[in-house]
């Protein structure tokens, strides 16, 4: 009788093998119907296991995906499903290399048809084009509202200070450097320095306490669950830490396709909501300070996709292009 799970690929199969409790693993063996890659990223690896109890994603973590804080990864996640807004965590190796969870199926739609790449300047950009499949604004105001609430992690970082860390390494990997066109990258981020403190003075003048922060609210790790009554649940916790209210809120604004109309309303939710839990000062200066927010978000992308250059060149060019992208969205 074929058994899928055994089909992946050997250093996988080695890897859950010796890692996870003999007894969960020959459960696996035992009722995996089907195996199928979810996605192969840069820090991880996601495959669906099709089982006669209940569909799983078995997440495998990069060896050299140093940057993620893997403990706290799992105790943000772990934050997350007693708030109801994350899958459930099955099971977790000793080395945090490997992750059990549930599979969320998307029965109606797949939250990523509402990517989008948007500038602080669309703020001011009247237009009607909006995803018509669901009315995403109570979805995201009710997931903001779970967030605004849940215990802040024990690490923290500012705005400015993760800026610092970015431009700190980025400046020791310089003198490695022989691309021209990563030195450009580079000198194109050192001009925007001046710009780049009157933002972070606009965002730390704005910020009363941190909050619970995931740091990558995109559609693509977002789920839409329940087939009666729907939610969103994140996924990826990677970055999750303390920080800045508004810069969730700036990632789904410049990540979504959502109309002015749509997009008003959530910002007029998520401000209020995070002002009434004292972590702003006041909605004027909140929704002043949004495009100082989306401005760094963007730029933030960029000094990665700069970093992951650096980091891995024989990916050079891909992410060459990715800093491109970003860096074109912040606007000056």
């Amino acid at each position: 009788m074929p058994q899928p799970l055994l089909s992946l690929p050997i250093d996988v199969l080695n890897t859950i093998s010796k890692a996870m409790p003999t007894t969960l693993f020959e459960q696996l063996v035992a009722q995996c119907n089907a195996v199928c890659f979810l996605n192969t990223g840069i820090s991880n690896v996601n495959i669906k296991l099709s089982c006669d109890d209940g569909d799983k994603v078995l997440r495998v973590n990069q060896p050299h995906s140093n940057w993620c804080d893997r403990s706290l990864e799992v105790e943000c996640w772990q934050t997350a499903i007693m708030a109801n807004i994350a899958p459930a965590l099955i099971w977790v190796s000793d080395d945090k290399q490997l992750y059990l969870s549930e599979f969320i199926d998307q029965p109606e739609i797949d939250w990523s048809i509402f990517s989008s790449t948007r500038s602080h300047l669309s703020l001011g950009q009247p237009t009607n084009k909006s995803v018509a499949a669901v009315d995403a604004v109570p979805l995201l105001s009710a997931l903001f509202c779970k967030l605004s609430q849940l215990p802040v992690p024990n690490k923290s970082i500012t705005v400015s200070e993760q800026w610092q860390q970015y431009a700190y390494q980025l400046d020791s990997l310089m003198g490695s450097q022989v691309d021209p066109q990563w030195h450009d990258a580079w000198q194109q981020l050192l001009r925007l320095n001046g710009l780049v403190r009157h933002w972070l003075s606009q965002l730390e003048a704005c910020v009363l306490l941190p909050v619970f922060c995931h740091r990558d609210l995109t559609p693509h790790n977002l789920l839409l669950s329940g087939s009666v009554s729907h939610q969103l649940l994140c996924i990826d916790y990677e970055y999750a830490v303390a920080s800045h209210p508004l810069f969730d809120l700036a990632s789904v604004v410049a990540s979504h396709q959502l109309s002015t109309t749509q997009m008003n309303q959530l910002i007029d939710n998520v401000i209020i909501q995070y002002c009434q839990v004292a972590s702003l000062t006041d909605v004027a200066a909140a929704k002043a300070a949004l495009p100082a927010a989306m401005n760094c978000f963007w730029l933030f992308s960029a000094m990665w996709a700069l970093l992951m250059a650096a980091k891995e060149p024989q990916k050079s060019t891909q992410y060459l292009q990715c800093f491109t992208q970003y860096f074109t969205l912040i606007t000056c």
